[in-house]
């Protein structure tokens, strides 16, 4: 090896952990400034390929590194490592993208952990047999999340519990078709060790992932919130065209330094006010996908100590805008507690969520203005 190639490998060799961090971040940012829906064709372009190309690059380091092993001298392909961990930071903030937008802390936290199990899982699994069955765990849980978005938006033009079997079914063959190809890049010891293992990492995975959607932990994709306030007036302003009606709307504005939501988490009223509030949401949906979705006004019941529906408004949206299909439901006799109102599907699938606590002031409250 000549010389800039031992300094490239012992530089390699001492810094690996945060070379593969910077790349696992290259790859997310990356793609956190190209997605924008999950509708469009450059963009699933761009997943596809992550995805393919991720399978091979899994294969690849497979072989080299029985090969290595046979030839007990074991070296790390540099550049497809590095290429393998841009290709899941991309994956992964797609999916930050498409998932992230529930309005939930859940939701957001989830995703946050899957960020640091990859971190750890890089950092700790430096075996080829705990590396490759890493690799396939995060390969799987990307690809099936990918599928859970792509099958109702490209195929089936529909959501709910039908959509999400048959993007599980998908994932699972694509699967299927990836570890055949890949157990037969093993060793034929290897085989018999690891294929029982790595069947177990798939289904185990798919358990999870069932269990996070049908616990509502994540959201139901393709749908997501995009948008969502509470109001103490909305009115629709005259269009001269049909491009779509604006709204004016007066609301508590939030403090400063709380800046993932415009409307204050306080909504206030004067003994002479209306008891009257609006929920206005916007969720996007792919071009295609017509559904029905609700707004379900729950107050909290501090002698039962849970939430109680005090009603539930739902109307149809429309997939293919970009900021959202816009709509709101009024709640007529708020009363001094703790309210919120939720976005969920008519299976009741949560979407997202706006909390608010309800007070009374011997004053009419400092209001601000906006379009929406």
């Amino acid at each position: 090896m000549k010389g800039w190639g031992k300094k490239v490998l012992h530089f390699w060799q001492q810094y690996s952990r945060p070379i593969n961090l910077v790349s696992l971040a290259a790859g997310f940012c990356f793609d956190l400034y190209l997605a924008k829906r999950p509708d469009s064709l450059p963009d699933n372009i761009l997943l596809l390929s992550y995805l393919a190309l991720s399978a091979v690059i899994i294969t690849l380091l497979n072989v080299r590194s029985r090969r290595a092993m046979e030839r007990e001298s074991p070296t790390e392909p540099l550049l497809l490592l590095l290429v393998l961990q841009f290709c899941f930071g991309g994956l992964a903030s797609n999916l930050l993208i498409l998932y992230g937008h529930s309005g939930t802390i859940g939701g957001s936290l989830f995703f946050v952990a899957l960020l640091a199990g990859f971190a750890l899982g890089n950092e700790f699994l430096k075996s080829r047999y705990a590396q490759l069955r890493f690799n396939i765990a995060v390969y799987y849980f990307l690809l099936l999340t990918y599928c859970v978005i792509a099958v109702p938006t490209f195929i089936l033009h529909d959501i709910g519990w039908q959509a999400f079997l048959w993007s599980t079914a998908a994932s699972a063959g694509v699967m299927a078709i990836f570890l055949a190809i890949l157990l037969l890049s093993l060793s034929e010891r290897d085989r018999v060790r690891n294929m029982y293992e790595i069947i177990g990492i798939v289904l185990g995975t798919l358990c999870v992932f069932n269990l996070l959607y049908w616990g509502n932990i994540i959201p139901p994709v393709p749908l997501s919130l995009k948008n969502i306030g509470v109001y103490h007036s909305l009115a629709a302003l005259p269009q001269p065209d049909t491009s779509g009606a604006i709204y004016a709307a007066s609301y508590e504005p939030s403090l400063w330094y709380i800046f993932w939501r415009d409307t204050s988490a306080t909504y206030t009223f004067a003994p002479s006010d209306s008891r009257r509030a609006y929920c206005f949401s916007a969720v996007f949906a792919p071009g295609g996908l017509s559904t029905p979705i609700e707004h379900r006004w729950e107050e909290y019941d501090t002698t039962a100590k849970k939430w109680q529906t005090v009603s539930l408004v739902s109307f149809p949206i429309n997939g293919g805008r970009t900021e959202g299909y816009r709509g709101y439901s009024v709640e007529e006799n708020l009363s001094p507690g703790q309210w919120r109102c939720d976005v969920e599907t008519d299976k009741g699938q949560l979407i997202g969520r706006i909390s608010f606590d309800v007070v009374q002031s011997s004053a009419t409250p400092a209001l601000s203005t906006t379009a929406l």
